[in-house]
């Protein structure tokens, strides 16, 4: 869970406008700051599972936001870690959210991002 947790954290540190609170995580959760992304946390939660991706929306340290929107979502890997994916089907998992959130507004993007998450978790559906 928790290399998962960090190859997932190490993607997102690619990015330039998705952020990881923390910049890493030595446990199986951390929580990503949106603020860059024109996205706040409950937006991105909806996006997310619209392309049946599951996560939360967090309030961040400081948050500016209301506890009903937020800032920020939180990962967690116990979920995919149990049905057997590994650090690069995390790595997958993080460039598929980054690529929800890059295209929120583009169904063909999103169609695509659906039928990829869709796809992997087949792939583990009997692990």
């Amino acid at each position: 869970m928790i290399r998962n947790a960090q190859a997932m954290a190490d993607e997102f540190n690619k990015t330039d406008d998705i952020r990881v609170v923390t910049g890493g995580t030595d446990n199986h959760l951390f929580n990503l700051d949106l603020t860059q992304t024109g996205l706040n946390g409950k937006q991105t939660q909806e996006l997310l599972d619209s392309v049946s991706i599951t996560t939360n929306k967090e309030a961040l340290p400081n948050e500016k936001l209301s506890p009903f929107v937020t800032s920020g979502i939180r990962i967690g890997t116990p979920a995919i870690t149990t049905r057997g994916f590994n650090e690069e089907d995390a790595r997958e998992v993080a460039r598929l959210i980054a690529e929800a959130i890059h295209h929120a507004d583009d169904a063909t993007v999103l169609a695509q991002v659906k039928k990829s998450a869709e796809k992997l978790a087949m792939a583990h559906l009997f692990n």
